[in-house]
């Protein structure tokens, strides 16, 4: 049975503490981190939306935050994927 959960990551800690050009891949670093620590996972996979979303602004720009939803197989491998919603079109 696959567990899921919603998860807001604050990634302000990851990226304040190291060097401009590397802020986006810390707080990639720091989200499988989190995830694996909350979840309590041996794996931890990104789907490559959550991974663009990171990237989007450049490497230099991470969000702060992102909501995320985390769901863990039987294998104890949990895909985080990004939350879809409906007001995405809106500006």
């Amino acid at each position: 049975m696959a567990e899921q959960r919603i998860m807001t990551i604050n990634l302000r800690k990851a990226i304040s503490a190291v060097p401009r050009y590397k802020r986006a891949s810390a707080a990639a670093k720091f989200m499988s981190q989190f995830v694996g620590r909350h979840m309590k996972a041996d794996r931890v996979r990104i789907d490559i939306p959550v991974n663009n979303e990171l990237f989007k602004n450049s490497i230099q720009n991470p969000p702060i935050r992102m909501r995320v939803i985390c769901s863990k197989d039987d294998k104890k491998v949990v895909t985080v994927s990004l939350i879809k919603t409906e007001t995405a079109g809106k500006k």
